[in-house]
Order: structure tokens, then sequence, then C-alpha cells
């Protein structure tokens, strides 16, 4: 299992991943935390019985890509409309 350093955190299982995501939804806007807390919870209910290691690390690369995606979107000037 590679390691993968993001910050101060390393991520090595998907237990690890789940947790290091959720603390990344904080970084969001209030009014999209609930949403992606959501997601991130049903993801690993989805994949939860993924037997196959190999899968396994596709799917954690892909969640760690959409999170840097999803915080970067979130980070450009002008990108958090408020809700009406």
């Amino acid at each position: 299992m590679a390691n993968r350093v993001l910050g101060s955190a390393t991520v090595n299982t998907p237990k690890q991943l789940y947790k290091y995501l959720l603390r990344e939804c904080e970084k969001l806007p209030k009014h999209t935390q609930q949403y992606y807390k959501h997601s991130v919870k049903q993801s690993f209910k989805q994949h939860a019985s993924e037997s196959d290691e190999e899968r396994v690390q596709q799917i954690m690369e892909q969640a760690l890509l959409d999170a840097k995606w999803v915080i970067q979107k979130y980070n450009q000037p002008g990108s958090t409309p408020t809700p009406k």
C-alpha cells in the first residue's frame, strides 16, 4: 500500500482516508459542508465491501484527486456564492 502524505496527514488506509476527507470538508464554506460530508459517507459505505486491493487503491487515489479539486474550486476568488 502506498503512503500518501497530504499536508500533515498520512493516508494509508481507507479509514484514514475517510477521516481525512471529513476533516477536509471543514475547510469548505458552511453551506456546502453537509453535502460533501454526506457524499464522503455514502461513498465509503458503497465501497466498504470491496476486496480487491488494487481497486481499493484506485478508489482512494480518485477520492484524493476529487477532494483536491473541490477544495481548489471553493478557494478560488469569487467562487463561493451565498445561497438565497
